[in-house]
């Protein structure tokens, strides 16, 4: 187990609008654990500069443990006796009402802005005022903008000034897809944790159902993972604790598919070819959240290709998800 989770009483992750995590997802450091390459250099970072930072942008796809990573930025930091405050537009305007407004912002230890853009340009420059007044003793500030701050800036939406202070330290969340090796040690103590709560046996995983999570992309990153795992236990629970889950209840989790009886668990899944591409899109689609532009862009082809194979009546040739002349193109 990573030195993270060796944090005494790490608060759980609160929830976000959806697609960020979900309000009964596991702690903070569970998201960041794993021994992939990546993960290692992340907790590594954390680790180095929490003690000394003052504000940070957090980037990267969203859904990649952003907030965890916040959460223990803050946990490491010389504030964390004091409260993390998810900075939403409500919450800012909550905030700068009062009349005590800056003494009562000082007091708290962190303020994580999960849509920057979102928060209105007077808290956006009380952020600021109350780093440059009191020094190191100021409430921490992160950010999370999946390319950066600059693209708000030239928008209009986010304060230049508090942009470069805020650039000073960049950490880079990597998505789920990069850090494939932690995939089965993630769904195995996600299922853990919610056994755990509901007093069951976790479902037991087969080694070619872990092996078949490792490979896929999971473009819906962490949420999707939960997601899934829930799905997974919803299944142990039908199917008994005696029972092994493997890739077919996989495949029918993601594919939104009803429990199988128990007489067919272990019938071979035949599908032609375009068959796969079409749920394979259908997967991808609900992932983003029925957003057409970024599933076009996740399965790398154009939004023209992606509304003719989303036709009832189109059937596809497998050859058309590879990236065409005008796809390259953009």
């Amino acid at each position: 187990m990573s030195e993270l989770h060796r944090v005494p009483n790490l608060p759980p992750a609160a929830p976000l609008p959806p697609p960020e995590m979900n309000p009964q997802s596991p702690a903070p450091a569970l998201w960041l654990d794993g021994t992939s390459a990546v993960m290692t250099q992340l907790r590594s970072q954390i680790r180095r500069v929490a003690p000394y930072f003052r504000t940070a942008l957090l980037t990267g796809e969203r859904g990649s443990g952003e907030e965890a990573a916040a959460r223990i930025l803050h946990q490491f930091s010389p504030l964390r006796d004091r409260p993390f405050v998810i900075l939403t537009s409500a919450e800012a305007e909550r905030l700068l009402g009062r009349p005590d407004a800056h003494s009562v912002m000082a007091s708290k230890g962190m303020f994580y802005l999960p849509r920057p853009e979102r928060i209105p340009r007077s808290a956006q420059n009380a952020l600021l005022h109350l780093v440059r007044k009191y020094g190191s003793q100021a409430p921490r500030i992160v950010a999370f903008a999946e390319r950066g701050l600059r693209p708000l800036v030239s928008a209009n939406n986010f304060s230049g000034d508090l942009a470069d202070c805020l650039g000073a330290l960049r950490i880079v969340i990597p998505p789920l897809r990069d850090r494939r090796e932690d995939v089965p040690h993630l769904l195995t103590q996600i299922l853990e944790g919610m056994a755990s709560q509901a007093g069951a046996t976790p479902p037991q995983l087969s080694p070619d159902l872990l092996e078949t999570a490792r490979r896929l992309p999971w473009p819906g990153n962490l949420p999707q993972l939960y997601a899934t795992a829930e799905g997974l236990f919803q299944r142990g629970a039908f199917t008994g604790s005696k029972s092994v889950l493997e890739s077919f209840d996989l495949e029918a989790v993601l594919g939104s598919a009803p429990p199988p009886s128990q007489h067919h668990r272990r019938e071979t899944r035949m599908m032609r070819l375009q068959d796969v591409v079409q749920e394979h899109i259908r997967s991808v689609l609900l992932a983003c959240n029925g957003n057409k532009l970024r599933t076009a862009e996740v399965l790398g082809i154009s939004r023209s290709t992606l509304y003719r194979m989303l036709d009832a009546s189109a059937r596809p040739d497998p050859e058309s998800l590879l990236p065409t002349r005008m796809d390259r193109a953009g």
